[in-house]
């Protein structure tokens, strides 16, 4: 309880806080340091904020990392189910208080404008997300979508693209310098010790990005997108720069990439599963199936303004798909074809959802394309193939445990 004394101590007097400073951020930043510690340094940093707020204004990066805390360290799992996460098991160390109450106290210190997202702050806030915890993610999940997000309307819209190079550690790309100068003046929040770059944190980026997609609108989805294709795809065009390096180089030489590559391929790997995905779609199924969800959701009459709104975003979704999106991918699936590059095959799978939602419209666009026009319809025919497969599995494996519980 030493550090809570001197915090008592330093509230009254500020000399004596401004020569504390020094000691509490090197106890949060000491990797031996006992989380009960850490915690109390961290809660006496806080209310320090608070009282002397261009003291401690400096010390962010040191409050910030907390949110990673004992990253790296030996983990216990978690068998028990837990009622808050509806994923896979996590893991837990002692380290999980100083998380949460990092969580805690930063949302309160950025709600009260003690402290502004400066730098990678947003990004290692996001990185809590995939925490191995379950209270720790799920904490960060309920900051992040509720009283942040309501503060700041378009927080995970404005650094999405850029969560993509951060995470994928891709620091030679100006995105990322960008991204770690933003937010004003002072010592900037870095990123170290919070990486989820590589193969092996796939699943966690692919869990932020899912949560950041879930709490957009439709009109962010479509900006979201729009950079996307724009600053990544069209990057990969240029010809310079690592995303078009990568492009251009051979598959055989990258089977052992280096660190550079490897972030470059990985931003191109998660762009396009991202812009695959469904959660990216604006709307839903469709603009008829969207008024009917709406009138079996309230039991009432859609509110005709909500669906012209839907109709005027999915018109506009459709119109940049085939204006600007196909183009791209076009231009980028010649340049992949010339390399034999293995992000043809994640290429090919995005033009494949395209095509399978606008099938008319992107055969009038392809009609001066047509090996590119019969590449789809045979990839749609396969997927079509499969998917009736599955749904027959399914039906088959219902019947067997229908007749199982009857037995």
């Amino acid at each position: 309880h030493a550090f809570i004394t001197l915090g008592k101590l330093c509230l009254r007097d500020e000399s004596l806080a401004k020569e504390s400073l020094n000691i509490l951020a090197r106890e949060l930043r000491q990797e031996n340091s006992d989380p009960a510690v850490q915690s109390n340094c961290l809660m006496v940093m806080g209310d320090l904020c608070v009282r002397y707020t261009n003291l401690v204004d400096k010390y962010l990066p040191f409050m910030a990392a907390c949110l990673q805390a004992g990253e790296g360290k030996s983990a216990t799992v978690n068998n028990s189910s837990s009622r808050l996460s509806a994923s896979f098991n996590r893991k837990t160390n002692g380290c999980s208080i100083v998380k949460k109450n990092a969580i805690l106290l930063l949302s309160s210190l950025l709600l009260q404008d003690y402290v502004k997202w400066r730098g990678l702050f947003i990004h290692r806030f996001l990185a809590a997300v995939a925490d191995e915890d379950d209270e720790v993610s799920m904490l960060a999940q309920a900051a992040l979508r509720g009283p942040l997000l309501e503060k700041q309307p378009n927080l995970l819209c404005n650094h999405f693209v850029g969560a993509v190079f951060v995470f994928n550690s891709c620091k030679a790309h100006p995105m990322y310098a960008t991204e770690a100068s933003g937010g004003g003046t002072g010592l900037t929040v870095d990123f170290e010790g919070a990486s989820l770059a590589g193969s092996e944190g796939y699943h966690q980026r692919r869990e932020v990005y899912e949560m950041m997609l879930a709490n957009m609108t439709d009109e962010q989805k479509l900006t979201v997108t729009a950079r996307l294709v724009k600053e990544i795809l069209g990057g990969a065009l240029e010809t310079s720069g690592d995303l078009g390096d990568v492009c251009k180089m051979p598959a055989v030489g990258i089977i052992c990439p280096s660190s550079r590559i490897e972030a470059a391929i990985n931003v191109l790997t998660d762009t396009l599963a991202i812009l695959t995905s469904p959660e990216i779609k604006v709307g839903r199924k469709g603009t008829e199936d969207a008024e009917d969800d709406l009138v079996s959701a309230n039991g009432s009459k859609p509110d005709q303004r909500n669906v012209h709104k839907l109709r005027l975003l999915t018109k506009i979704s459709r119109k940049h798909l085939m204006e600007i999106v196909i183009p791209i991918l076009c231009n980028l699936k010649t340049v992949l074809e010339g390399s034999h590059s293995p992000l043809l095959k994640n290429l090919m799978q995005y033009l494949g959802k395209i095509f399978r939602s606008y099938r008319s419209e992107v055969q009038e666009h392809l009609a001066n394309d047509p090996t590119l026009l019969q590449e789809l319809e045979y990839d749609t025919r396969q997927y079509e193939k499969k998917q009736k497969q599955r749904d027959r599995d399914s039906i088959l494996q219902a019947e067997v445990v229908l007749d199982e519980a009857t037995a």
